[in-house]
């Protein structure tokens, strides 16, 4: 049966958190989902632990790489396997709200919205958590070409309305921001549902946490998928981490909650 939700996970090395993310997947209270995970040819034992995940639940769909790809191509290819109408992201170290689904598809359906993302919260280290709050209730590519305020683990896309729409290959470790943008870029809006509804984790050897790398691919992502000339893509670049950088600090200064009471999930 046909249904209404996909949601795409690249999973790699994560034998230690897929439980928890599938937990939070299994909490939902719209149940009319599909979870389809794409091992992308981990080290540990991440394939086994979705195998055994998905003989106990049919709506787990588990796939793999002939060889280890990386998140955009894994994405790609969950994407393709997707029977849902509407498209959601969530990657195996993070997890959502219990009525993220439902308060997002309800959103969409009452704003006829082709394109939606939430705020969410950010967990460092499995320690303390601080809400990443977007103050734009509607976001279009002129705004996405300067910030970078859609959270994957949110978004939420419509492909009745927009067809399926795939991550780029030519910008690696910003594969999203370049996907929201090729959304973005014919006039659709990415409207924003002002809940925080899921959990993002940040290790200390992340992409995130590595500035220099961070900056490096923002780069290629305006140089080689936009197509912009070197001076425009470096403007921007710049003006991206700026941004970045006041968000950071605002992120500081916001008070602190232990990760503990988001992740008791049944």
């Amino acid at each position: 049966m046909k249904k209404v939700v996909s949601i795409i996970t690249p999973a790699y090395h994560c034998e230690e958190t897929i439980d928890r993310t599938y937990r939070s997947i299994r909490s939902q209270t719209f149940e009319n989902w599909e979870w389809v995970v794409v091992e992308d040819h981990s080290p540990d034992d991440s394939y086994e632990r979705i195998k055994a995940i998905a003989e106990k639940d049919e709506r787990v769909v588990v796939l793999r790489t002939p060889v280890n790809s990386g998140a955009a191509v894994a994405r790609n290819v969950g994407i393709a396997a997707a029977n849902g109408r509407y498209i959601a992201f969530l990657d195996a170290d993070d997890f959502w709200d219990s009525k993220k689904l439902e308060k997002q598809i309800q959103f969409m359906e009452e704003k006829g919205a082709a394109f939606s993302f939430t705020n969410y919260r950010v967990c460092y280290n499995g320690g303390k958590c601080k809400p990443f709050l977007v103050r734009k209730d509607e976001i279009r590519y002129a705004d996405l070409l300067k910030t970078v305020d859609i959270g994957c683990l949110t978004a939420m896309y419509d492909s009745e309305k927009l067809g399926k729409r795939y991550m780029p290959l030519d910008c690696p470790k910003r594969e999203d921001h370049g996907a929201w943008l090729d959304i973005t870029r014919d006039g659709t809006i990415a409207y924003r549902l002002p809940e925080i509804l899921a959990t993002y984790t940040i290790a200390g050897s992340s992409v995130s946490s590595n500035k220099f790398k961070m900056f490096s691919c923002q780069y290629r992502l305006y140089r080689r998928h936009e197509n912009f000339g070197r001076l425009k893509s470096l403007f921007f670049t710049i003006l991206v981490t700026i941004n970045k950088i006041l968000k950071s600090l605002k992120l500081v200064l916001k008070k602190e909650h232990d990760c503990e009471e988001y992740t008791q999930i049944d």
